[in-house]
């Protein structure tokens, strides 16, 4: 993965205080990760730094939309997503690349910071396990009809030929009654 100048930061010319940033993250910075579920979106970060003496607290506002396929249909969509997410920057210290959840170290004589790999990965957060379609107004599925309905006769059609091959060993037990 290549580094784009657009999301670091230069952070040892700051004066302490609150600073702001804006990144809007395109087709093109997913194409940076090879593995990614996330192919196509069009997403606006924002990106609030405070700095302090020894830390910087950064608040990311994640929001915009993504391409993903539906879980059911298989259809592509435009997917909302939306987060906030913090992140605590210490500057020094001993424990230097050891990272917590919320809570990196950087060492002293570093004067940048990368946010690319921390944006990707509070995308990534805001995107949900299940994916389908959203409701219409009168909340109805809005997934292709026709791939839900060849799904379903599908499933009913080996529904039935489970049923029809019993494992013979267990055809005995249908004959148990409990009291």
């Amino acid at each position: 993965m290549q580094t784009r100048k657009e999301y670091i930061i230069q952070f040892v010319g700051l004066g302490l205080g609150l600073h702001e940033y804006k990144f809007e993250v395109k087709d093109s910075f997913f194409s940076d990760y090879e593995f990614s579920e996330i192919k196509r979106g069009d997403i606006l970060v924002n990106l609030n730094l405070l700095k302090q003496s020894q830390m910087m607290v950064l608040e990311f506002e994640i929001s915009g939309t993504v391409k993903t396929e539906c879980d059911l249909c298989t259809g592509e969509f435009d997917f909302s997503i939306a987060g906030n997410y913090k992140l605590i920057v210490k500057v020094g210290g001993s424990d230097t690349g050891n990272e917590d959840d919320d809570i990196i170290t950087i060492a002293a004589n570093e004067h940048e910071l990368d946010v690319a790999q921390y944006i990707y990965e509070y995308i990534t957060l805001s995107f949900p396990i299940k994916r389908v379609h959203p409701l219409d107004k009168k909340g109805k599925s809005t997934c292709d009809k026709e791939t839900i309905a060849k799904l379903e006769k599908f499933l009913l059609e080996e529904e039935k030929k489970e049923e029809q091959q019993t494992d013979p060993r267990w055809a005995g037990l249908k004959n148990i009654k409990l009291n």
